[in-house]
Formats: structure tokens, sequence, C-alpha cells
């Protein structure tokens, strides 16, 4: 019997879930396999006497200075913030975020909290990142991204109260797992599969849905307890389940599956204390190699190698090398003069979202009365996700993030959310609080909100390098310019994540490795 691709990786997802099926695709050559690390062996004298100049000083350009130094090149970073890190970036006391608009916000929170404005979250699968982390230094900790105990709410759900999140699950795994077991019952799955098979399956359908000896979904200890277990003659009982009903009318599809993505799989970690403690490693280890507040606005291929031209204290200041790894984001990168005019086309091609978070700091109310401790709430509200801090646990306050996604669209068009100005985008990032937590509204203060298109040297997030008309951008800016190379996280396969940043900065020293070896052996 023939099986086409749909009808296999429909039966890898009944079997495995969304990371099973996400790992056969790839096996199939349906989505791209992420990238693995080029960096080559090089002796610690490979690049004597070569100098290259990096504009840019977050993980990429971090990552490059650092490998090229070990190698024995001269590299000099470029970076027109006051910080390293680039989107790698976290507020806490005394910390200004000030849009390009001029608006201007202090963060005067306690002494210890923390709010990761950018990348928040290290993959256990990311061993790059975690290799560099342990190489300089960076304590981790575990990163909570999923709670059962966190929320899930919607209108057409429990009467638009909020439900544990374990009870949305759950209830959907038992409604599925029943209607399963009705189709084996009727013997409509008889042409498919043997007799044994069917058996087997039937087994793994009651232990999958957590039916009852008839094959039927009554709810599950699973999803929690209407009636908690105690001592003595107390009788307890399980929630009432959820109708698939309102299941299906509620569309909770974001929350149950949002774990499910390899990159967003347990365990997860984040660097004790902020996740810019990695691009600060980075910098302690690398020294005066790294200069601050130095916009790049110029780089020029020359006879001999290139020419980088840059601001510092109000001058423009020029910088000649063997090469150079722009790892400018696009909106930046396609305002610098003296790069090929292809370049330059690849670079507009490329649009960088505007994604944005707001954080508050609060007293801990989620852990004392819902017992969440980390993890996600999901809602069907304009600002529909409340993530919770996994540092601290058990103190009296902590940084609540009520709010992560986008301000515009694929198209441009504004967002709803996009669409208010601060106040507004402040408001409803309370009343989701609200409506998760009622009657803690209130108690969130001091509120810090970062729109990454509105961050000078940024001007957006995530450069969408995934989208149709942007697969020639990416491929040309993978190709050197000249003897300068291009690093970034968007100019990998794992588009937003460090660990791509990483990769990219990997494969462009490989780049310029290859054109000292080639120039070796000519000469």
């Amino acid at each position: 019997m023939s099986i086409t691709r749909r009808d296999f990786l429909n039966q890898v997802a009944i079997a495995g879930g969304y990371a099973a099926t996400f790992s056969a695709m790839q096996a199939l050559g349906m989505i791209p396999r992420a990238e693995a690390s080029t960096l080559p062996s090089m002796p610690a004298d490979f690049g004597k006497g070569r100098k290259v100049v990096i504009a840019g000083g977050g993980i990429a350009g971090l990552t490059a200075a650092y490998e090229l130094r070990k190698a024995g090149f001269e590299p000099v970073v470029l970076e027109a913030a006051k910080r390293p890190g680039g989107r790698n970036w976290t507020a806490r006391k005394g910390t200004t975020v000030e849009f390009i608009d001029g608006t201007k916000q202090e963060c005067s929170w306690d002494e210890g909290h923390y709010f990761n404005m950018g990348p928040a979250r290290l993959p256990s699968i990311h061993k790059h990142v975690l290799g560099y982390c342990s190489e300089l230094g960076v304590e981790l900790e575990v990163e909570i991204n999923t709670s059962r105990s966190a929320l899930m709410q919607s209108a057409a759900m429990n009467g638009g109260k909020p439900v544990e999140q374990r009870r949305v699950m759950h209830d959907t795994r038992g409604h599925l797992a029943e209607l399963l077991a009705k189709a084996i019952d009727q013997h409509t799955l008889d042409d498919l599969m043997t007799p044994e098979e069917l058996k087997k399956l039937r087994y793994l359908v009651k232990g999958f849905g957590d039916l009852d000896a008839d094959m039927k979904y009554k709810g599950t200890e699973r999803g929690g307890y209407a009636v908690a277990r105690g001592a003595g003659p107390v009788q307890q009982k399980f929630h009432t389940p959820i109708p698939l009903s309102e299941l299906l009318e509620a569309d909770m599809t974001k929350g149950e599956f949002y774990e499910e993505h390899i990159d967003w799989q347990a365990t997860m970690f984040q660097p004790v204390g902020g996740m810019d403690r990695i691009p600060y490693a980075f910098a302690a280890s690398l020294g005066d190699i790294v200069r601050y507040e130095s916009p790049v606005s110029e780089i020029r291929n020359t006879a001999r190698g290139v020419e980088v031209t840059c601001t510092q204290s109000g001058k423009p200041v020029k910088l000649h090398a063997d090469f150079c790894i722009c790892t400018m984001p696009a909106p930046i990168l396609k305002s610098v003069k003296g790069l090929s005019r292809q370049t330059i086309a690849a670079a507009t091609a490329i649009k960088a979202n505007a994604l944005y978070k707001v954080a508050w700091e609060a007293p801990r109310f989620w852990e004392k009365e819902n017992n969440i401790y980390g993890g996600i709430s999901f809602l069907k509200e304009m600002v529909d996700l409340v993530w919770y801090p996994s540092a601290k646990l058990f103190s009296d306050k902590g940084v609540i993030v009520a709010g992560f996604n986008l301000e515009r669209e694929d198209d441009g068009s504004l967002t709803p959310f996009g669409k208010l100005d601060m106040s507004g985008k402040l408001a409803e990032s309370r009343r989701s609080v609200e409506i998760l937590h009622p009657g803690h509204g209130g108690d969130l203060t001091k509120p810090i909100y970062i729109n990454w298109a509105q961050i000078p040297y940024q001007l957006g997030c995530v450069g969408q390098t995934d989208l149709p008309d942007a697969q020639a951008a990416y491929a040309q800016l993978n190709e050197p310019d000249g003897r300068v190379w291009f690093a970034a996280d968007w100019l990998s396969r794992l588009t937003g994540w460090q660990e791509g940043a990483i990769l990219s900065a990997h494969r462009a020293i490989a780049g310029i490795a290859g054109h000292v070896k080639g120039t070796a052996a000519a000469a």
C-alpha cells in the first residue's frame, strides 16, 4: 500500500506530536536544517599581521572578534551604542530606554530585578551559545518556559473565566482520544491497520487521553481537581471537562503547542542576572578591542583591503584593515555608503519586524495565588500572553512581562496594538493581567515598554528572511562583497536566536580563513 508524505506526516504527528513532525519534515527536505558551525580550525598565528574591522558589537560581532583574536588576527569592533550586545539588552535599575522619536523611559526597579528586552531564553540544543557561556564563565540557571499552572482565557470558554493550562491541554487530548477510540471501535481504520496494530493503538489512545474502561473521557487528574485531595473522609473530584465545542471555539492552540517548537522545548536556560551577562562577558574578555559610540557610516573595498569610516567623539575616523565583518541590522546596513549596489539592494529587501515587549514590577501574586512559577499564560486579547519570571522564585516582588508580539504585520500595516499610543499600550497590557488575575492589574508598577523599531541603530527586531521576496537577498548577503563579509542571526536558519548569530559569525570567519589560505597558496 502506497502512502503519501502528507499521510506519513499525519501519522508522525499522532504518534510524536509537533516536534517529531518537524524533524520528519527536515529529514524529507521540506524544512531547511539549522546550520552546523563552519568555524575552521586555525593555529594561534594563522592571522598574524592581519587586521579585521567588525562593524557592530552584537553577539555576531563579539563572537567574530573573540574567535579571530584566538587565531592571531587583530580585530577591532566598532559599536554604535554605549554598550555591547545589540538586541541582547537587559533593562535594570538605572537603564535608560530611548526611542528615535525622543521618548525616554528610566528604569527604577529594585536592585536585582531585570527585563530581557531582546532574547530571553537559551535552548539546550543551542550548543554553541551554551559553550561560550561556559568558556566565558557566564553562570546559567533554568528558564521555566512552560507551566501547567499558567492560565488560558477566551470569551468562548468557561464563561470567559481563565482556566489552568493543564485543563485545556488534557481536556483537548481526552476529547480527541475519545473520538479516535470511536473510530477504532467503529472499524473505520480497518483498511489502514492490522488487527494487532489496532489493538496497540487502542491501548495507546486510552493512555493518551486517560479514558475510562468504556473508552470515554470524563475528566482526568492530569487536568487538576475541582475538589482537592486531602486527609480524612474528603472525596477528591476531577474538574468537569471543558466541552470540546468550547475548546474548538476558544482556539488556544498558540498556548497548547507553544512549547512544542524545537527551540522552546525543555530544558531551557537563562544567565543569572540577565541575558546581557553574555555580551558583557565577551566584552570583558576583548577589552579595548571593542570601541563604543562608534557608528559606522562607510565601508569601502580598496586595492589592499577595506576602509571603514566611523564617527568617534563627533569626528569621522577612518580605519584600514585586511577584512571587514559587517553585523549591522538590515535597516542600518542599507544606509551604509561604499558597499556594492547589490548589497544595498539586498539589505533594502529585508524587512525587520517591529517586535514589542512590556514589563512591570509587581508583587508575586501569580505565585501566591495561582502556584505559577515561571511559564506563560495565554489569552484571546490584544495583549495575548503574560510571561512570568523564572528568577528569584518565592521572593516578594518580580518583573512580569505582559505583552510580547508584533506592532506591524508582514505587509507593513499596524496591528491593533501598534495603532495605540504609549498610554493605550500600557493600558492594554495592564488589562490582560487583570483579566487573568482579577484585582491585580492595579498592582503593576513602573512599566518599561520597548518597540525595537524605535531603537537607535536597530530600527527593528528580527530580519524577516523567511518571507518569499527576501530569499534572493538572504543568498546575496551570505556571500562577501569584496573583502566584506556579513553576519547576523537573520543570515542563518535560526533567525532571532543568538545561536544563529554565532553560527553566522563562524561562517564569516570561515570565509576570511579561506581567503587567507588562498592568498598564501598563491604566494
